[in-house]
């Protein structure tokens, strides 16, 4: 089914986009992903996590949380088990064996592969405040957009708790103000965990455009950035929103897909390497100069060129949404170490948003329960 492709296509372009960008030899060898490849397929698992958890209470909302616990397994799976935020959890579970669920019964995932140190830092407090623009947190960094992009994934149907109507693939078609609004206001709830607020709106902005390519099917970039401000009622820091709203308005203006990042680094915010507004800028730059099925492999060379990780991986995400898993080159998949891993996923994401495995028969449910428990 080409939907279910792109879904894939999204999961695995983003680790591959990751692990070409840190080869030192791209074109043999196997390619190893890094930190923001782990910390975005602990988002995909809290995805599905979040919704099962959705699908078993009938109540939503459970996306962000879930999407914390994740990062927390990701924690413990990388020795950081004595962090408070980590500690809270394992404490949860307590008598039951913690991290749980499949993914942390991999081997592949047991080690780290660099830090974090935003999410560390997150995970120091031992209160933390969750909110949008109130954890505290101030960095700009790229693995922000790691936290959130998994939230796009919904973009292909409408998730539980919004409509009360059968879930439908929205397959070539943009989203619904009432959808679109929905995954920026998830992804907002992610990010608040972690980042500063202008790191925060970037990361809902790049999300929304994802859950639009994939719904779509085609690479677009920036759109109805308006709507930040209502996501973002309320919320402390509106002069932080209105900076990053107009850098943001300036890079989706552009009548070409080259962002202009000696003009966006005179605007105020932090757009050097390995931030989420470069990491941003370049990654739409490298999909939307290459944006047909026969240009996948160009995109994500133009994008390794860049010397920027993030911005392959996000270039990687977006052609790969647009087209699928099988517009990208077999061998640099073939050698992605965490490509079955995250290919699994994306087709469990699908699993749960078009046919859950919770409303089955006992013994299916229970089985799906173990390999992703609700809560």
């Amino acid at each position: 089914m080409q939907v279910l492709n792109r879904v894939r296509g999204l999961v695995v372009g983003y680790c591959l986009g990751d692990a070409l960008a840190r080869s030192p030899e791209p074109a043999r060898g196997p390619l190893v992903s890094g930190t923001p490849s782990l910390l975005f397929l602990a988002g995909v698992e809290g995805l599905i996590r979040g919704l099962v958890r959705e699908e078993v209470t009938g109540r939503p909302g459970a996306i962000p949380d879930c999407s914390w616990h994740a990062t927390a397994r990701w924690a413990a799976r990388t020795r950081q088990g004595t962090l408070p935020g980590v500690r809270r959890w394992a404490d949860a579970a307590a008598p039951h064996r913690w991290p749980d669920g499949w993914l942390s019964d991999l081997a592949l995932f047991a080690d780290g592969r660099g830090s974090a140190p935003a999410v560390e830092a997150a995970l120091e407090k031992k209160d933390l405040d969750s909110r949008p623009g109130r954890s505290g947190g101030d960095s700009a960094g790229d693995l922000v957009l790691s936290r959130t992009l998994s939230v796009a994934l919904p973009g292909l149907t409408n998730p539980g708790g919004l409509r009360q109507e059968p879930r439908s693939v929205a397959e070539g078609s943009p989203l619904s103000p009432e959808h679109a609004l929905w995954i920026s206001t998830v992804a907002r709830d992610v990010a608040a965990y972690t980042h500063g607020l202008e790191a925060q709106v970037i990361a809902v902005a790049l999300t929304r455009a994802l859950a639009e390519c994939l719904a779509a099917g085609a690479v677009g970039g920036l759109l109805d950035l308006d709507t930040l401000s209502a996501v973002y009622e309320g919320v402390p820091g509106q002069d932080d929103l209105a900076a990053t709203q107009t850098v943001l308005l300036t890079l989706a203006a552009q009548s070409t897909p080259y962002p202009p990042i000696t003009e966006l680094s005179q605007q105020g915010l932090p757009s050097g390497p390995r931030t989420a507004l470069r990491a941003t800028a370049e990654g739409l730059r490298c999909a939307r100069m290459h944006p047909g099925r026969d240009e996948v492999a160009k995109a994500v060379s133009e994008a390794m060129g860049t010397g920027q990780p993030a911005a392959a991986a996000v270039a990687g995400a977006f052609v790969g949404a647009a087209h699928g898993v099988d517009a990208f080159p077999v061998d640099a998949v073939s050698r992605l170490d965490v490509g079955h891993v995250a290919d699994q996923l994306a087709m469990d994401v699908f699993t749960q948003l078009m046919a859950p495995p919770t409303a089955r028969d006992s013994a299916t449910v229970d089985a799906w329960l173990h390999r992703y428990p609700a809560w």
